[in-house]
């Protein structure tokens, strides 16, 4: 049975905080974004709030503004419960495998060094399969898309994306998801935590208006499903292996394909290229 005197500590006060603010944050965004501002009627007079929205969005440091507070939350605030909670993060909840290197000739450090190696090598595999096997079925998956849509332009969103972008997108994903399974697998333990983390996480998405909003543009709802997905492979590879190092390795080898996919050419159908 889970202890539930963990619903009244320290790391649920961390984590309904960033949930709160996630939600607090998804809808003042939203009414930043392209999709709300078409929603308001050009023809009738602007309000002051709307005003204030408007002056805010085109402002020339909104982008470093905004970049910053997200990565105050994504890094800072999980960060903060780590070193600064008392104890409402645990490192090893969080996946922080650690890493023996060799520096001792003592045959306890040796044998520690030994096991934790044989750890890693038995990690890589178990990343090597789950990542070929996701990788494989999204990528089948995508090629039929684009045949079945032959008039599909590449996604803007990835046209151009520099890697640094992908790397970063990538460590944000992978920090918020493996903060939000530290108080699940406190209070339940490593298998229901993980999904019930993951549950959050979606719960999160799903109340997230530009979320729903990008799930009816057909470019953007691929790339959406395709980060669901990864978040499920993830859960999968921090059941099999508790090592976030290794999900933000694969989440970045995935995420850096499918933009590199997503940027090429369209692949036209046999009926699509005979009609040019």
């Amino acid at each position: 049975m889970p202890d539930l005197s963990m619903f009244a500590r320290e790391p649920w006060l961390w984590l309904v905080g960033s949930f709160l603010t996630a939600v607090l944050w998804t809808n003042l965004a939203w009414l930043f974004s392209p999709w709300a501002e078409a929603e308001r009627s050009s023809d009738a007079p602007a309000s002051l709030a709307e005003r204030i929205v408007h002056r805010t969005a085109n402002w020339r440091f909104a982008p470093r503004l905004f970049q910053g507070l997200r990565l105050l939350y994504y890094i800072g605030l999980p960060s903060a419960a780590l070193f600064w909670g008392r104890d409402a993060v645990v490192s090893r909840f969080l996946g922080l495998q650690p890493l023996v290197l060799p520096g001792g000739g003592a045959s306890s450090i040796g044998g520690s060094l030994s096991a934790n190696w044989s750890a890693w090598v038995e990690d890589l595999g178990w990343a090597a399969v789950l990542g070929l096997g996701t990788g494989g079925l999204l990528a089948l998956a995508g090629f039929a898309r684009r045949r079945a849509v032959s008039n599909l332009d590449r996604d803007a969103s990835s046209d151009g994306a520099p890697p640094w972008r992908t790397a970063r997108e990538t460590l944000y994903n992978e920090t918020h998801w493996a903060f939000y399974r530290n108080a699940p697998i406190a209070a339940f333990g490593l298998y229901w935590g993980t999904w019930a983390g993951l549950a959050l996480v979606a719960l999160e998405a799903v109340i997230n208006p530009m979320w729903r909003e990008e799930l009816r543009e057909p470019d953007l709802a691929w790339q959406r499903l395709c980060q669901g997905a990864v978040a499920v492979l993830s859960s999968l590879l921090f059941l099999r292996t508790q090592n976030v190092w290794l999900a933000l390795l694969l989440h970045w080898g995935i995420a850096w394909t499918f933009r590199s996919y997503a940027a090429s050419p369209p692949v036209l159908s046999t009926s699509a290229a005979s009609r040019q």
